[in-house]
């Protein structure tokens, strides 16, 4: 049997989702080159573990448990739009989180510990949570960048209050993420309420 293709992701509300779309569909018309990504998949990546064998998804998810156990719900908030690499010729266009909360940025900090230490690779790129509306395939409309950055992205705030360990598969032809995990987070205020 094949490994499984995984990662771990904050999943986006849907009214976030539906703004995103928006964005995608202001670009239609100069979309070519751009393999756009379905709206229902828009998420922001904490740690791509990629080939994950069978023998090893029981250790991944007492791993991914033990990391965001205590994590509380939090807030993140829209901001600009953007592109990897940030110089020269775009293969990612993005939209951005203003401000990102310390906690996004520990969460990467020991999921890379953690996995690493269990034999996953690590990308050594710096991590820069984004949401990846699309992957540039080939030459581009030329029009296509001046759209982009002419669209203004209302910084709306959201809160995460789950974090998922996903496989990446395909389903009918069709790029899927099933949940392999699913953590909701609970607000310690919440949990001493239940304790008294």
């Amino acid at each position: 049997m094949p490994d499984k293709r995984t990662f771990i992701a904050l999943p986006l509300p849907d009214a976030i989702k539906e703004k995103l779309k928006m964005v995608q569909t202001q670009l239609e018309s100069v979309s070519e080159g751009v393999k756009w990504t379905d709206p229902e998949l828009l998420h922001i990546t904490l740690k791509f573990l990629g080939d994950t064998p069978d023998w090893i998804l029981e250790d991944v998810r007492n791993e991914f448990k033990r990391i965001v156990s205590n994590v509380e719900p939090f807030q993140l908030q829209l901001s600009d739009l953007g592109q990897f690499p940030r110089e020269g010729e775009p293969r990612i266009l993005w939209a951005g989180l203003q401000k990102s909360p310390h906690v996004v940025y520990q969460l990467s900090d020991e999921m890379n510990t953690g996995f690493i230490a269990m034999g996953f690779d690590d990308t050594g790129k710096r991590f820069a949570p984004h949401i990846t509306l699309g992957r540039i395939k080939h030459k581009v409309h030329e029009d296509l960048l001046s759209t982009f950055y002419d669209i203004t992205l209302e910084p709306e705030v959201f809160e995460i209050d789950r974090i998922i360990w996903y496989e990446s598969c395909y389903r009918q032809g069709k790029l899927a993420y099933l949940p392999l995990e699913e953590y909701k987070l609970k607000s310690q205020d919440t949990e001493k309420q239940k304790s008294t």
